[in-house]
């Protein structure tokens, strides 16, 4: 059984995109039944994977996990065939796929599914492991973390749109305009000479004209409104979050007199890290 902590699988935080495309495969039972999807993945220190959590459909938000070991993987259909009946899995413990696997939870898993024929394949490796380190006089434990790249790319953010329209408006413009008119007069009869055109029909028309006013549109340019692009830089903060390895450091018997303070020493340093800046004490 294993020794240390299974980490879970998320999405973007893995270098192994094969492993994220298996969070959404299929899961069916040893006798070919579909019995829900992967809803998370456990590895090891290696990056293999050691445990499958599976969301069944019998519970809805219950993630029930099986050892990885005999599983078989189709990665062209997406699936993935747990080497153990339906009934086996829907009564298998069940645990946040987001979290660590503890080795108290791992031997709860292990302890569950030995009466289905689990073997101690992954302890005999495990105890090998420390019969190994227990001849070493040297070791090395390689530390990795996360390092955030800041990229950039060009997204639509809005857009200008010029359209011309039409607005009809009054215009009020005076103008002079004339217009004749008659006037009549009675002259006596001794000013002025008949003529010898008495006793006879006679018709006078003289017109009368007046101005008006004659209306002439035409289309003359106004102005123009011209639109252009400007780019313009600003400052932002980018926050993400990035996980980083450490190691804790135990000591017993002889070891512990003689690096004791040394090694508290580098807890608690580790320590002050994890807080929160604002929660920091001042060195």
């Amino acid at each position: 059984m294993p020794q240390t902590t299974a980490k879970p699988v998320e999405r973007g935080l893995t270098t192994d995109s094969q492993l994220e495309r298996m969070l959404a495969y299929n899961v069916y039972d040893s006798h070919d039944n579909r019995i829900g999807h992967v809803s998370g993945l456990w590895v090891d220190s290696n990056n293999e994977v050691e445990y499958v959590g599976v969301k069944t459909t019998w519970l809805v938000g219950r993630t029930h996990i099986f050892p990885a070991e005999r599983m078989q993987v189709n990665h062209a259909r997406e699936i993935i065939r747990a080497p153990y009946p339906e009934d086996v899995v829907k009564n298998a413990p069940a645990f946040d796929p987001g979290a660590e696997l503890t080795e108290a939870e791992q031997r709860q898993i292990f302890d569950y599914y030995q009466r289905f024929g689990l073997q101690r394949a992954q302890g005999a490796a495990a105890e090998a492991q420390r019969q190994r380190a227990e001849g070493r006089e040297e070791a090395t434990i390689t530390l990795a973390e996360e390092q955030v790249k800041i990229g950039k790319r060009q997204v639509e953010a809005g857009g200008v749109r010029l359209r011309k329209i039409v607005r009809t408006e009054t215009v009020n413009q005076p103008v002079e305009l004339k217009r004749e008119e008659a006037v009549i007069e009675r002259v006596p009869a001794g000013e002025r000479a008949t003529g010898g055109k008495e006793f006879q029909q006679e018709d006078i028309f003289i017109p009368l004209r007046r101005e008006e006013a004659v209306v002439q549109k035409e289309g003359v340019v106004r102005e123009q409104v011209r639109v252009r692009k400007t780019a313009q830089a600003e400052q932002q903060d980018i926050s993400e979050q990035v996980r980083k390895e450490d190691v804790e450091i135990e000591e017993s018997g002889d070891a512990s007199r003689v690096h004791g303070k040394e090694a508290q020493a580098a807890n608690r340093l580790r320590e002050q890290q994890e807080r929160p800046r604002s929660q920091r004490q001042k060195s």
